[in-house]
């Protein structure tokens, strides 16, 4: 009986961790999860402006990045949560976003540059941007388009 149990548990064990390993992963490594905008550097300036107050951050999960802005919105008395979804494709040190965004919110439906006024305030200057990825590590990034650098904590 002892036997019959004991090779019961290994296969059930056996069973587990080989179901486990044929989970997909995305390949993200550390670029993967939430990230903060804390700083944006104009190129061409030299300015420099801190984001920390904010509040605008990036979810990385697979081959999708959700753009998020959590202020805090005075008007209606709570938090204003916008968001876009985009696609991406990620190759060495650089990230393509692919163009047509996917909006939770439409904000200006009649305005010309809708798209690009709804992506602008999280450090995109087109709506399909190229980043060189200048650093990167479990804890901060560092990405640089042709116009700014933005600066990321993980959050």
């Amino acid at each position: 009986m002892r036997r019959i149990t004991a090779y019961i548990i290994l296969s059930l064990a056996a069973a587990t961790f080989w179901a486990c390993s044929n989970f997909e992963t995305s390949g993200n490594g550390d670029f993967g999860g939430f990230w903060q905008l804390e700083q944006v550097d104009t190129l061409a300036t030299g300015g420099i402006t801190d984001m920390h107050n904010d509040l605008i951050f990036w979810a990385v999960q697979h081959r999708l990045i959700e753009l998020q802005c959590r202020q805090t919105n005075a008007a209606s008395d709570g938090l204003l949560h916008l968001s876009v979804f985009y696609h991406f494709e990620r190759s060495g040190d650089t990230l393509r976003f692919l163009a047509d965004p996917l909006p939770v919110l439409d904000l200006r439906p009649e305005d010309p540059y809708a798209e690009l006024n709804r992506v602008t305030p999280y450090g995109l200057s087109r709506i399909d941007e190229t980043f060189v990825i200048l650093s990167l590590d479990s804890d901060h990034m560092t990405m640089q388009s042709e116009l700014l650098r933005l600066h990321f904590r993980k959050y």
